[in-house]
């Protein structure tokens, strides 16, 4: 689809940066965007390695592709330099809008003062936004920087995209964290996030119309986290030992949130949350991640047909419950340990479910 929204349907931490890039991988010349800010970190392999982005769009090939941030972005100066130059992205490709804001150590020191209560990073992005609404004095946009302009090319970013999706091209939004913590619509509050999380929120933090979106991708787990220490309320809460006897691992991998390095804390799968999510982002599909959590013997996996029964019921169970097909499996860590699936010609045997590895 040539406009596509990413969100987390649980949350944070669903795989959206996963299913950003292999979304990206099969298009030639993909324009990505990122939302959000350095508060969530989103993983992508580079080249056989593990590369946690914070600011800038994943994509496993970067040379392939244009990144945008857009005006709704917090930025993080230093981090946003040392990702480009970790990346090597030129500056022809990496496009900030004016209008985003830039956080200070002042904001980041108001949130280890202010919400170390609530579970959040302290990575300062709600004290930018704040400070931006109340239209301070103080407050720098990223139009301001001499260090931005001197690395990125400074543009108001939705104009640039309207241009490319009236040509056919391809744009690709990654949202940030997920739909529970959303700012409006989260059930926890005050345990949410500093903004809303929706696809509609993420379209208008871009500068896109709902017109011009085709295609909305619902990112679940099969085992959803949240954010290790006092992070809120979690329903059906349960341990990584527990995780790894259900699938049959062979031992326990504990994940840790990237941007704390916090453990994460880990729940059985909520069915109904994962409705609510697609009730209020009314998704064209949704991708799937841990079918190796459901059975070990998935890792790994890049074909349907070796899936385990298990996995498939459960996907069949997930489908027919939200009525929203599932376009992406994911059976590991890596980017490409994926399926991209078309479930009604799997089911009816008119094609074969497509590899993840292009």
């Amino acid at each position: 689809m040539p406009v596509t929204i990413v969100v987390g349907g649980q949350y944070g931490s669903e795989g959206k940066g996963k299913v950003v890039a292999l979304r990206a991988s099969r298009v030639p010349a993909p324009w990505l965007v990122r939302c959000g800010g350095p508060n969530s970190g989103h993983t992508v392999t580079i080249a056989r390695k593990d590369v946690i982005l914070r600011q800038v769009p994943c994509c496993s090939q970067p040379d392939r592709a244009t990144f945008c941030l857009s005006a709704g972005c917090v930025i993080d100066e230093p981090l946003l330099l040392h990702e480009l130059d970790h990346l090597g992205i030129s500056r022809s490709r990496i496009i900030v809008d004016p209008r985003a804001v830039l956080v200070s150590e002042s904001d980041k020191e108001v949130e280890r003062r202010e919400l170390g209560a609530i579970g959040s990073t302290c990575s300062g992005t709600g004290s930018a936004q704040m400070r931006r609404m109340s239209r301070h004095p103080d407050v720098r946009l990223s139009g301001n920087s001499a260090a931005i302009k001197a690395r990125c090319r400074v543009e108001t970013v939705a104009p640039l995209l309207h241009k490319v999706i009236d040509g056919g091209g391809h744009v690709i939004v990654e949202g940030t964290q997920g739909f529970a913590l959303s700012l409006l619509h989260g059930a926890v509050y005050p345990f949410v996030t500093s903004r809303d999380t929706t696809a509609a929120a993420f379209a208008m933090e871009v500068g896109l119309s709902p017109r011009q979106i085709d295609d909305i991708v619902v990112v679940v787990r099969t085992f959803p986290i949240r954010v290790g220490g006092p992070s809120g309320p979690f329903d059906n809460e349960t341990t990584w030992d527990d995780v790894a006897f259900r699938s049959g691992a062979p031992e326990v991998f504990s994940e840790y949130t990237s941007v704390t390095k916090r453990l994460r804390r880990v729940a059985l799968f909520d069915l109904e949350g994962v409705k609510l999510a697609c009730e209020y982002n009314r998704p064209t599909s949704l991708a799937v991640m841990g079918l190796d959590r459901i059975d070990f013997r998935n890792q790994g996996a890049i074909d349907y047909g070796v899936l385990t029964e298990q996995s498939k019921r459960f996907m069949d169970a997930l489908e027919t419950s939200t009525r929203v097909p599932i376009s992406i499996a994911g059976t590991g860590f890596g980017t490409f340990d994926a399926i991209f699936l078309d479930r009604r010609a799997v089911e009816t045997g008119t094609t074969k479910a497509e590899s993840a590895y292009v």
